[in-house]
């Protein structure tokens, strides 16, 4: 009967290995336009400002004087900005700048921004308000790996954020490691990301700018791309690649995010937008890390693995 047992239990592990081989065999082979949908058209609340002149208007040139205060400026946010990346190449990295730009601080663009942040401001309700404060506060740190810091078993559940009401309670850093493993190397290369691009474009805050805004807080890094909407979206793009059926709803959950930087007064519309079009890229890029293809390729497994015991489905 034990050996029954210990033979049944090889060949359980030689079938997986087998299904794992011949899986990431498959996936590795498959091209990007394969594997990787393609980006989602702009948010419906930002198409009528994308079009306007983002160009410098000289009846407002003096706003083009303003930059964002490096007195502000934290010594955490610049010693985040000289982080390694794990899975993001140097080669593709130093794309990321060339996708984005902001628009001019005296542009049509911006003014058009500001004067919808402001209305935003006028109607935010108290119960809006709550929402996202509560966002404010999500958002998973790559150097919080510590099982002894009492904050390090929040930080591996916020990996979960963005798929945490949509898949199920079960779907968790403690039932999925190797997916976990893979989200830490993924927020890793995206804070070293956000930080990089704050630094390279120095954009001031909407409220530098519109002494109207009363923002919620006050953030000491520059505001372009947003940090929060960059995670949201990249964690919302990264799980639509382990389960693709729930990418809608990833990308709502991202979208809540990226409204709750609005409300809060401090970030553009721009911003977001940005940290959309950078997210969406670094997945594409790191395809090109066959690290990350192996790492993508067992936290699938995982998925499919377990996913069957989970809802016995």
């Amino acid at each position: 009967m034990k050996m029954f047992q210990t033979t049944r239990q090889s060949m359980q592990v030689l079938l997986f290995l087998l299904t794992y081989t011949l899986f990431t065999f498959s996936f590795s082979s498959r091209t990007i336009a394969q594997s990787l949908d393609p980006l989602e058209p702009i948010g419906q609340h930002y198409q009528t400002q994308a079009v306007l002149d983002n160009a410098p208007v000289d009846k407002r040139a003096f706003k083009d004087t303003i930059t964002f205060p490096w007195t502000e400026y934290s010594k955490g946010a610049l010693s985040n900005a000289l982080w390694r990346t794990v899975y993001l190449l140097p080669e593709d990295e130093a794309r990321l700048s060339s996708l984005i730009r902001f628009p001019a601080n005296s542009s049509e663009q911006t003014k058009a921004e500001l004067e919808y942040m402001l209305t935003l401001q006028q109607k935010r309700t108290p119960k809006e308000i709550q929402r996202a404060q509560y966002i404010a506060n999500i958002g998973s740190w790559p150097n919080i790996i510590n099982p002894l810091d009492s904050s390090c078993a929040e930080n591996r559940e916020q990996l979960f954020y963005i798929s945490s009401t949509i898949v199920g309670d079960w779907f968790n850093d403690k039932n999925f490691p190797a997916l976990t493993d893979l989200l830490l190397n993924c927020i890793q290369d995206t804070r070293v990301t956000e930080f990089r691009l704050k630094r390279h474009f120095k954009r001031p805050r909407p409220y530098h700018l519109e002494p109207a805004l009363q923002p919620l807080t006050r953030i000491n890094s520059p505001s372009f791309p947003s940090g929060h909407s960059l995670w949201a979206f990249t964690q919302a793009f990264l799980f639509s690649e382990i389960i693709p059926e729930k990418r809608n709803e990833f990308l709502k959950r991202a979208e809540e995010v990226r409204w709750s930087r609005e409300v809060m007064g401090i970030h553009f519309p721009s911003d977001n937008e940005a940290s959309r079009i950078i997210s969406w890229n670094l997945i594409k890029y790191w395809y090109n890390n066959p690290q990350f293809v192996a790492d993508l390729g067992k936290a699938r497994i995982e998925w499919l693995t377990k996913n069957k015991i989970f809802t016995g489905k």
